[in-house]
């Protein structure tokens, strides 16, 4: 605790104040490269840094239990989702370059080819944090 607290101290001494928002989504186009993620769904806890906001590119952790999260790889936000509508003919929402509470987040994994493509389970909590 004692370090935790003295590595805040410093940072607010430096001038480098982290200021964390909890919102229920985001655009990239919102974002700078060097944000900060944090996206809960009902499985997952996936934190990211945002490298590149016009395509999504951002090096990303993932746990199944919130606190061992694997090593950081290439993935790529593209977008939020929701299931196939029956009243649009069968057609699945597809929100691009956005990330939404209560949608699937669509992810590329490695690269965007849709090969690698995967949608996780619905978001349940978003946290923004920004330089």
């Amino acid at each position: 605790m004692l370090i935790r607290g003295t590595v805040g101290i410093c940072a607010l001494a430096a001038g480098s104040a982290v200021v964390a928002d909890h919102v229920d989504h985001f655009r990239l186009k919102d974002l700078n490269a060097g944000s900060r993620l944090e996206i809960t769904t009902a499985d997952r806890v996936f934190r990211a840094e945002l490298l590149d906001p016009n395509t999504g590119e951002t090096q990303m952790t993932a746990s199944w239990d919130g606190v061992m999260f694997t090593e950081p790889r290439t993935v790529y936000l593209l977008g939020a989702t929701q299931g196939r509508q029956p009243n649009a003919g069968g057609l699945m929402l597809v929100k691009m370059h956005e990330v939404q509470s209560g949608m699937g987040m669509e992810l590329g994994v490695g690269s965007m080819e849709e090969k690698n493509r995967m949608v996780t389970g619905p978001v349940q909590a978003i946290q923004v944090e920004r330089d």
